[in-house]
């Protein structure tokens, strides 16, 4: 989820069920809310102790990490401000927790329990970067301030956050019948990927048969036919296939490429094969995120690689 989603959220949870408790823990618990995703500022230790877990949504996205980082911060706030450390605890606990249980939803793989254990895991709810809900949360933002600066009937903002309030509640529930149904009927060669839109999803069919890969992209709605944006059937040469499975393991070493999806398009030049990955997770209107290795068809070496976004057919899959 994007800051600001986070953020926004936060602060409704809070007034939702804990209405009556003071200013003080409102703000405590829209820090917690989006305290996670403060972990770039810890990404260059990553270079000193060589973990991933030190990358963005790594170890800090953990209901176990919020529970101690909720007890050290409630512990020195009841030091220097004398407030309960109980309830600075159990607030930091919910509204950490909550923004974990957000990212859970979303399409990139978090780490959930670290450091207990390191299986990682995503429920393809929701877009990581969610643009639908990004611009929602801003116009909340920005319709109360300006509420609460030229209006000084507080039933008024009181009648716009239950709005917005019931909007996300709605938004979410649907969201999570729609790919708990919808998952329901795939078969274990297809995945669910969520749209940008809430109405828009698209399923991935992927099989692999010997030297022989398919691959199937269909966006679906719920007020629309189905619509196949993609569909190709590769049949890759024996050292091909070396060269396939060489280049998915390399994926595998970056830490955010081995969290997505990624597929497969093969370029074939005198003496040189390409392999471009784009990545299911990234695709937002016309452009995805790829990874392309060029292996020399003699050496079986890998010669150059490249890591960019492009504007190619298999990237306007999205709406």
């Amino acid at each position: 989820m994007d800051l600001f989603t986070h953020l926004v959220v936060g602060a409704l949870t809070y007034l939702l069920f804990m209405r009556d408790v003071t200013f003080d823990y409102l703000a405590l618990a829209v820090f917690f809310s989006v305290l996670p995703d403060l972990d770039i500022f810890l990404m260059p230790l990553k270079r000193v102790f060589k973990s991933n877990y030190f990358e963005h949504r790594g170890g800090s996205h953990s209901y176990i990490i919020g529970v101690l980082v909720a007890g050290i911060i409630g512990g020195i706030n009841s030091i220097l401000r004398q407030k309960s450390f109980f309830i600075v605890w159990i607030i930091g606990i919910l509204f950490y927790g909550l923004h974990v249980s957000m990212d859970l939803l979303t399409t990139t793989k978090i780490p959930y329990l670290f450091p207990i254990s390191r299986k990682e895991r995503s429920f393809y709810v929701e877009k990581a970067g969610s643009f639908f809900t990004m611009v929602n949360s801003l116009i909340f933002l920005i319709t109360s301030m300006l509420i609460s600066i030229f209006s000084a009937d507080i039933i008024v903002l009181r009648s716009f956050i239950d709005f917005y309030t019931v909007f996300f509640l709605i938004y979410y529930f649907y969201r999570t019948s729609s790919k708990l149904w919808f998952s329901s009927k795939l078969n274990k060669n297809q995945k669910y990927f969520p749209g940008i839109l809430p109405f828009y999803f698209m399923i991935l069919d992927k099989s692999i048969k010997q030297n022989e890969l398919s691959l199937s992209i269909v966006r679906k709605s719920h007020f629309s036919k189905n619509h196949e944006i993609f569909n190709t059937k590769t049949i890759l040469a024996d050292e091909e296939m070396v060269l396939f499975e060489q280049g998915m393991a390399l994926c595998n070493k970056y830490y955010y490429f081995a969290k997505w999806t990624a597929i497969p398009i093969f370029i074939r030049k005198e003496g040189i094969f390409s392999i471009r990955f784009f990545f299911m997770e990234t695709m937002m209107r016309k452009r995805t995120m790829f990874i392309q290795y060029n292996f020399d068809t003699l050496t079986r070496q890998m010669i150059s690689f490249k890591r960019s976004s492009s504007h190619n057919k298999i990237s306007q899959l999205d709406r």
